[in-house]
This record gives structure tokens, C-alpha cells and sequence, in this order.
């Protein structure tokens, strides 16, 4: 105020230094207020969007443990047919599509969330191997979409 201790202010300057406080206090309140406020609103509009990113998610894991099982059934034709050239490869082949039954059980009765933190605890404790598998599975959806998006028109190109 006007350099004199708070001890040694005239009364007047007091109740208006006391009424400055007070009204600082009010506007931060009101802030923290406000700020509380916008965040709940934020949270509430936000948990529509993210229940449906979780149904779609789900849907997609269920078709993907789907795809996954139709793989394995072909794997293990596709063995057995080579089981009657080369009987010892046949073993190796019905032990991938072994796997690959392994995964769509997984993907099947697991939760996205327990997917996710299933991924998380692995590339935690062994980063080499999420590291590897996550540029395998690039590779696959890379193949997987350049096949499947040929029927595609290429973009800028109307149809």
C-alpha cells in the first residue's frame, strides 16, 4: 500500500487492504469453481464418445478373434494336405495354427482393457519383444490393407 507495515495502517487503509484479501480469495475461489465445473463438463461430454470408441473396439476384437480362428482352421488344412508329402513339416504348421487358436481365445475372453494392459506389462517387461512383434504386426496390416483396399479407387479419383 503505502510502505507502512500492516501493524502501523490507519483503519481505513486496513479494512480496505482486509477487502482487497477478501475479494482476492472470492475471485480464486470462484476460479477453482469454474475450473472444477468445466472439467466435470468435459468428463460428461467426453464419456459418450468414449463408450462407443470402447463398443467398436470390442466388436472389432470379436471380428478380428473371428478372422483369426477362420486362419487357423485353413493352417491347419493347408497341414494336413502337407502332412501327406512331408508328415515331419506337418507337426510345425498344426503348431502355428495351434497359436493362432491360442490368440483368438485370447482375443475372445479378454476385455479391451485387459488387452491394453496385457500390452503394457509386456512391453514393460520384455521391450524387445513388444518392439519385434509391433513391426510383425505393421507388416501384416500394412499386406492386409493394401489387399483388401485394391478394389479401392485410388484418392482424388471420383467414382
Amino acid at each position: 500500500m503505502s510502505g507502512t507495515p500492516q501493524s502501523q495502517q490507519s483503519p481505513a487503509e486496513q479494512s480496505t487492504f482486509d477487502k482487497g484479501s477478501e475479494a482476492f480469495e472470492q475471485a480464486r475461489d470462484d476460479a477453482a469453481e469454474a475450473t472444477r465445473t468445466a472439467k466435470d463438463q468435459i468428463s460428461a461430454a467426453a464419456q459418450p464418445i468414449a463408450d462407443k470408441a470402447r463398443e467398436v473396439a470390442e466388436e472389432q476384437k470379436q471380428s478380428g478373434a473371428d478372422r483369426i480362428q477362420g486362419i487357423a482352421r485353413a493352417v491347419h488344412g493347408a497341414a494336413d494336405n502337407i502332412g501327406k508329402e512331408v508328415p515331419q513339416l506337418a507337426g510345425y504348421v498344426h503348431s502355428g495354427a495351434e497359436q493362432l487358436e491360442r490368440a483368438s481365445c485370447l482375443l475372445r475372453e479378454n476385455s479391451v482393457d485387459d488387452l491394453l494392459k496385457m500390452t503394457n506389462r509386456l512391453a514393460h517387461d520384455r521391450p524387445l519383444a513388444f518392439i519385434g512383434g509391433s513391426v510383425a504386426a505393421g507388416f501384416v496390416l500394412a499386406r492386409f490393407l493394401k489387399s483388401s483396399g485394391s478394389a479401392m479407387p485410388p484418392p482424388g479419383e471420383r467414382t
